[in-house]
This record gives C-alpha cells, structure tokens and sequence, in this order.
C-alpha cells in the first residue's frame, strides 16, 4: 500500500511491540518479545507508515520448519493490507533461510487471511486457564534441569515429537526460570519435560512434553511444576485438541477452557507427534 513500508524489527521498537500485545490483552511481557527477538533478530519485522509504527510480525526457523506470531496492525491501520505485507515478509524471511514447512496459530476470526496466503488448517489448539494450588501429587521423580548438561539431550527428546530441534528457545527459558523447568528420568533416559515461566498475569505453562498415553508421567510433571508457583495465580496452558489425555488432566485439576486457535501450515506436510505434546510453549513459537 502507498506510505507503507516494512523493516527488520529492532531492540528500540520492543516498547512499540509490548504496547501492542498489551493493548490486544496477549498477557506477555516485554521480557518475552525480547526473547523472541533475541532467539531470531534478523526474521522479526516492523510496518511503518509515513515514519510511524504500525504493526508488527515475529519469525523463528527450527532448521527445516519455522514459525510466526505476534501478528498484530495498529487498530488505526486495519484492512490496509498491512498484515499481509508483514505475513509475505516473513514467509520470505523463512523459506530464504531453508525452512520447507511455516506453522502457526490463528485465532479463528483472522484464520482467513492466512488461509489465502496458502495456510492449511491442521487441528484446534484449546486455551485453558486454572489457578495454581497445592494438588495432590504423586511421588516425584523431577528434578530441576540442568541446562548446561541435560538440555541437548532434552532437545532431542524433544524434537521427537516437536519435529525439529529448538533447543536454542528451551535453553533460554531454562536459563530465566530454572526452578521452573523440571525433567522426569529413568534409567533409559528421559521420560518428559515441563517449562513455565512468568506472564503479566500470572504464569502461562509450557512447553510440556511426555511419552505418548503415560499419564501419570505427564500427571506428575504437571503437578510438580504448579507446586512451584506462587499460590493463587493464574496459571495459562494452549493443548492441542487431539491430546485428549492432556484435556483430561486438565479438567480434573479444575482448568477450564476459555478460547481456542487453529493450528495452520504452509508448505511441506510435517506433523508433530501430538500425543506427546500435552502443551505448547505458546503460540508465538510453537
């Protein structure tokens, strides 16, 4: 569109892009777009029309498949093709990096746009949200990781089910909130994994992974992490739909459904093992 125009997203705009995602109510925190930022600062960008901001885009790549989010048009820019420029940008962005399969999660009032873009819908991704509280726990087995010795090892178990290597984002959440990632072994090695981390309100939970339909495993770890919350906080989970073993978790522990997204790619067909996949780190970065 004529006046607008799109440049890679910098550490001065971060103020910008926190204004944003606190205006849409996405319950982030400007520690969270930094972290992206830093994670892949050469695939984040911003629209600027006649000198001033007025959206923004975040990108990631995992080797051969990448991801998008934190789409957002300033409410004064909307229906000006601002998003699709941002989306085509880091599209480009990422397949002129190597990745063959772009994800992402939509909210279904947007879905559209990037349906036209080539974006095939793949399963829901439900949002839960419950209130941290002592539960009744099983003996655990969870340690805190250790992520200078175990995350390598976390990343390729990981990647099993994720289906490609982020070790470089579970390395940095592992750094920020180390009491709250916890690992769960056995002699064979690593049985699951779980992550959570500060929101503006409260915590959101994930990534949180396990060997498919070991419930307790994935009970345990759950269980485990809450504990080491604050109290009384809200606690934010995205599950895809297909786990039915996570939703049921969830419910018994008192979560409570509030919203949904689609999960969506473009590209080359890759599916995750979801069945071992009982939350995502978020829908920012999968």
């Amino acid at each position: 569109m004529k006046g607008a125009t799109i440049r890679r997203l910098e550490a001065k705009d971060l103020d910008f892009a926190y204004k944003m995602v606190s205006t849409e109510e996405w319950n982030d925190r400007e520690a969270d777009l930094r972290r992206m930022l830093n994670c892949e600062p050469e695939g984040c960008f911003i629209a600027e029309v006649d000198d001033e901001p007025a959206g923004h885009v975040f990108s990631i790549g995992y080797e051969k498949l990448g991801w998008i989010g934190l789409l957002i048009v300033d409410v004064n820019h909307r229906n000006e093709g601002i998003a699709t420029m941002l989306m085509e940008r880091a599209m480009d962005y990422l397949l002129g990096h190597g990745v063959e399969t772009i994800k992402l999660e939509a909210v279904p009032e947007v879905a559209g746009l990037y349906r036209k873009l080539g974006f095939v819908d793949e399963y829901d991704s439900l949002r839960f949200v419950g209130t941290s509280r002592k539960q009744a726990t099983l003996k655990s087995q969870c340690t805190t990781i250790k992520w200078s010795e175990e995350l390598l090892e976390i990343g390729r178990f990981d990647a099993e089910y994720f289906g490609a290597d982020r070790t470089k984002v579970l390395g940095r959440l592992c750094k920020e909130f180390p009491e709250l990632c916890l690992v769960s072994r056995s002699k064979s090695g690593v049985n699951g994994y779980i992550m959570c981390r500060e929101a503006a309100v409260g915590y959101k939970l994930g990534p949180w992974v396990c060997k498919p339909k070991n419930r307790s495993e994935a009970t345990m770890l759950l269980t485990a992490c809450l504990s080491k919350t604050k109290q009384g906080e809200k606690v934010y989970i995205g599950v895809p739909a297909l786990n039915t073993t996570a939703v049921e978790i969830l419910h018994e522990l008192g979560f409570q459904q509030h919203s949904k997204s689609i999960r969506m790619y473009y590209g080359k067909e890759l599916h995750d093992c979801v069945e071992g996949i009982f939350a995502i780190g978020g829908p920012m970065k999968g």
